[in-house]
């Protein structure tokens, strides 16, 4: 158990604002977006204790996204990572796997049934459709004081539309995307949204629903054939005006298919050994259950809910139950909100793949884990606010881990606003990395090798710092740079134990090669977010942001070098024109410079080129419940190819789609 020190720049960011806040001049209350992820109550976007982007229901419409990966690759400090059908989301130079996604605030942890990052593409694929989403909440940086393990990085939040008490509506979209390149998978895609009152005033009902393909490219690591199915039902009770309960029902199929001579390439071969590739069909399922309670009491909110996830990578015989409860309640007293809570997590996982032959009757794997945490936001004047959290996580296998949080809000005058603060993260080991019972194969289909668990492996950790200060002319320009340090310890890393030696072997089995699980490494990433946006006129706005990261390794073989295949300056850049009344257009560019070489599973790689996508679109109203939309993605038809990006994104690209309001 420890207890991560603050660094002395976390010292000085909140000794600077907690000195300052007294001089801070009165502010009057204004209209803005208002946020959740943050503390976990409602409260605007400029008072929130976090970096935090906001995509909202009419950006989301306006755009006409496919999806919650499209819809992120214009916010600041995310990168969305890999290509063709392994995409994944990262944020801060953190990778994947320390970005918590949750859907109403509640997880989606799926990655157990896919071990050695087979698939990495899956998770997104479990999010609401388009239609169903109200607003999209992106936090930057660690958020594990509140959510506990995996939000290293940041947190993901997908709000969706709420319960229609009095009326029925709903949406019906379809869109296609058409590729220049015939080489390239056509894309098609359909999804509703319904929500009404059942019992007018007591219960009503939500319900989305999803269906998608992606035809296989017909390029070597291209894009697979992708199949989406997906539908989800939220009964709501509102029994008095103080309490809500919903009850959700949801369940989403992904097949995702490849053919040798298509996205896959004929054989595969590593140190010097080949082998023929066959057509891979997989399946993946996800089937969720939740009850959650929402209160709206005179001292303050609660909201709890239990939550039952399970699911199943058939293909390799997987299955991973996930079963939580959760509960949060603020209360204002004064100048203070108290939020208390407490989370209750049950894992199992049921695999037939284990590879060690003296472990053979070890096909299941189980922890539970619980925690107590408390957050106050405390007004010390009108224009300062400082909130300080805790977090105690009592793990089944690693003992109490603690992580702290302070954040400071000071608005220095109605146009000026700094914050900052400093925040401890963690995340624990996956289940088979924790256990010395267990053996993972791996090689990719042609070497023989075997990664063993480590019982002796402790939570990964790290303590971010950062500071901002965010403008706003109140005249349709703002502007703000945030500045960020994050020291990341105890990196669970793959070494190998032997590798093409005759006595490289466990028992009696003998592998091409053996590697264990072990905490070695220490990384440090940092950077810069800058944002402007600018009303130009009631026509025309125009959004841009830059971000810069670095990263290195701090101990281990490769010190000195980069950690994450991250790409050091990311440009996004957005103009809005509202042509007339009904018609909208836009067009945005998204440069991502070259990466640093950057550390594999076990080696370093060699950096991946620039690059610079150019888009546009538009909107039309064409009836009163008619929208028809319209876009050209990468208009200048940049090739982004496996060989020399190690990826394969695709190239100009046409997209037409329609939705219908009711």
């Amino acid at each position: 158990m420890e207890t991560p020190r603050y660094s002395k720049l976390a010292a000085l960011v909140i000794a600077s604002l907690s000195a300052t806040a007294a001089l801070a001049a009165p502010q009057d209350d204004t209209q803005d977006t208002m946020v959740v992820t943050a503390s976990g109550f409602q409260q605007k976007i400029q008072d929130s204790a976090a970096s935090i982007s906001v995509i909202p229901r009419q950006q989301i419409e306006d755009k006409a996204y496919r999806d919650v990966t499209d819809a992120l690759k214009d916010v600041p400090g995310v990168v969305v990572t890999g290509g063709a059908s392994s995409s994944d989301i990262s944020i801060r130079g953190m990778s994947s796997k320390y970005t918590l996604i949750l859907v109403d605030g509640k997880r989606v942890d799926t990655r157990g049934t896919r071990p050695n990052s087979d698939n990495a593409g899956i998770e997104q694929g479990w999010l609401p459709p388009m239609e169903a989403i109200e607003r999209i909440e992106v936090v930057r940086g660690p958020m594990s004081s509140l959510y506990g393990s995996d939000a290293m990085g940041g947190v993901i939040n997908v709000i969706t539309r709420k319960t229609s008490r009095t009326e029925w509506k709903g949406s019906l979209h379809g869109d296609a995307t058409l590729q220049e390149n015939r080489d390239s998978g056509d894309l098609f895609q359909t999804n509703a949204y319904a929500s009404g009152p059942l019992i007018e005033g007591l219960l009503g009902v939500r319900v989305n629903g999803l269906l998608s393909r992606r035809a296989e490219d017909k390029i070597a690591n291209g894009y697979n054939e992708q199949r989406m199915r997906s539908g989800t039902a939220v009964f709501t009770l509102t029994p008095d005006e103080k309490n809500e309960f919903d009850f959700e029902i949801g369940r989403s199929l992904q097949d995702r298919n490849s053919t040798p001579g298509k996205s896959v390439v004929a054989e595969r071969c590593s140190k010097g050994k080949c082998k023929p590739t066959s057509r891979s069909e997989n399946l993946y399922t996800r089937t969720n259950y939740a009850l959650t309670h929402n209160g709206y009491y005179d001292f303050g909110n609660s909201t709890s809910y239990v939550q039952r996830e399970e699911t199943n990578n058939p293909g390799r015989k997987m299955k991973m139950y996930n079963t939580i409860f959760n509960t949060q309640n603020q209360f204002e007293l004064g100048a203070h909100m108290l939020n208390l809570g407490g989370q209750y997590r049950y894992e199992k996982l049921g695999d037939s793949g284990n590879q060690l032959s003296s472990a053979q009757d070890v096909n299941q794997l189980t922890r539970w884990s619980w925690a107590l945490f408390a957050e106050d936001e405390w007004a010390l004047t009108n224009d300062f606010s400082l909130t300080s959290g805790i977090r105690m996580d009592r793990d089944q296998n690693f003992g109490s881990h603690w992580s702290p949080r302070m954040y400071g809000v000071w608005h220095l005058t109605e146009q000026w606003t700094m914050k900052g603060g400093v925040s401890a993260g963690y995340r624990s080991p996956d289940l088979r990395q924790s256990s010395a019972s267990w053996g993972q194969v791996t090689g990719g289909g042609v070497r023989n090798g075997i990664i063993v668990g480590n019982p002796d492996l402790q939570p990964e950790k790290s303590l971010s710092e950062e500071i901002g200060l965010m403008w706003d002319s109140l005249e349709g320009v703002n502007a703000g740079v945030t500045v960020f340090n994050t020291d990341f310890k105890n990196k669970i890393t793959e070494v190998r134990r032997c590798e093409d030696t005759p006595d490289c072997k466990i028992g009696n089995d003998v592998y091409d090669f053996i590697s264990d699980r072990v905490n070695v490494d220490k990384a440090n990433m940092r950077g810069v977010e800058a944002t402007f946006g600018w009303q130009i006129n009631k026509d025309w706005k125009w959004n841009a942001n830059y971000t810069y990261t670095a990263s290195e390794q701090k101990s281990g073989e490769f010190q000195g070098k980069a950690l994450n295949q991250m790409p050091k300056h990311m440009i996004n850049t957005v103009l809005d024109w509202q042509a007339t009344q009904d018609l909208s257009l836009w067009s945005r560019v998204n440069f991502r410079s070259r990466t640093s070489d950057y550390l594999s599973r076990t080696s370093m790689e060699t950096s991946t080129p620039s690059y610079t996508f150019v888009d546009a679109g538009l909107s039309y109203q064409a009836a009163k419940n008619l929208q028809l939309t319209g876009g050209i993605y990468n208009i200048l038809d940049k090739t982004v190819d496996y060989d020399h990006y190690r990826t394969t994104l695709d190239g100009r690209r046409y997209t037409v789609g329609m939705t219908y309001n009711f």
